[in-house]
């Protein structure tokens, strides 16, 4: 398989216009358009239904475009494993929910990146869901995350406990005005749904619902509001004065843990690294 045409699959299928690819991809429309073509006749299949200016997937292009991001990926990580230089032979890619980078992964991976000059570092922000994934998939060689992936062949290790306290922008403001008013609902997993609902069970539901701590920060920092959020993350705007903890507010304790396969190419060297957090 080419990977070319692969690669032209897979921009117009997530934009839907040869145009748009074609810019993305920095080619001609007319080249966008044959590559397609190519790939079709490779593939023996049409992949996609073209009507006036609409671009929609076939059956058959939808069955490509779940394999075609693995292929992809799968096929960068062979390339970069083959062709790292002498200086980078050991490559570690690391994976992680968007709030526990703020939290400590983006200070560890520093210290890796400092004093681990023979590794090349690939670091993304991720779902849950596909930290998991890419962990089943050996895309990443580990993962970091609220809740332990129930997944055969993983060392799953807790690496810390983070603290979720409730803050407001409004001072003095009481637990239960906190979670009716201006609430923003993190989604920050099962184990902090369930603690959340047996503290708040009469709560209204929340207008906002969000699964970023960024977000949700942003959000009562421009708007005004409550969220219940790490401790860490908002510490610096509590000492400013731009938020305040909720007296009386039950802190939910939440554990973070680093996830690798047992038997992955580098599971001597993540223990060793994951132990220094």
């Amino acid at each position: 398989m080419d990977m070319v045409l692969l690669k032209t699959f897979v921009e117009v299928s997530k934009t839907r216009n040869f145009g748009q690819a074609s810019l993305n991809l920095n080619v001609s429309s007319s080249t966008v358009s044959a590559r397609i073509k190519q790939l079709e006749s490779v593939m023996g299949v049409s992949l996609f239904i073209r009507r006036h200016h609409e671009i929609s997937l076939t059956p058959s292009g939808e069955g490509l475009e779940r394999h075609a991001n693995f292929i992809l990926k799968a096929w960068e990580r062979a390339y970069e494993d083959t062709a790292l230089s002498q200086r980078h032979h050991q490559r570690l890619v690391v994976a992680a929910v968007s709030s526990l980078w703020d939290i400590f992964v983006q200070d560890w991976l520093n210290d890796i990146h400092m004093s681990h000059k023979e590794l090349s570092l690939r670091a993304e922000e991720s779902t849950p869901l596909r930290v998991v994934e890419k962990l089943d998939q050996s895309l990443i060689d580990v993962g970091f995350m609220y809740e332990p992936p129930s997944m055969k062949g993983l060392i799953v290790q807790e690496v810390a406990m983070v603290p979720m306290i409730l803050v407001s922008d409004k001072q003095d403001t009481s637990t239960e005005r906190a979670v009716a008013e201006g609430y923003v609902r993190v989604e920050w997993g099962t184990a902090f749904a369930v603690m959340h609902e047996s503290y708040f069970p009469q709560r209204p539901l929340a207008r906002v619902r969000v699964n970023s701590g960024r977000v949700a920060l942003n959000l009562i920092l421009k708007n005004g509001g409550a969220a219940y959020l790490p401790d860490v993350m908002v510490k610096q705007e509590i000492e400013a004065g731009r938020l305040y903890q909720v007296e009386g507010a039950p802190v939910i304790e939440m554990r973070a843990f680093a996830a690798y396969k047992s038997q992955g190419e580098h599971s001597a060297l993540i223990k060793s690294l994951v132990a220094k957090i």
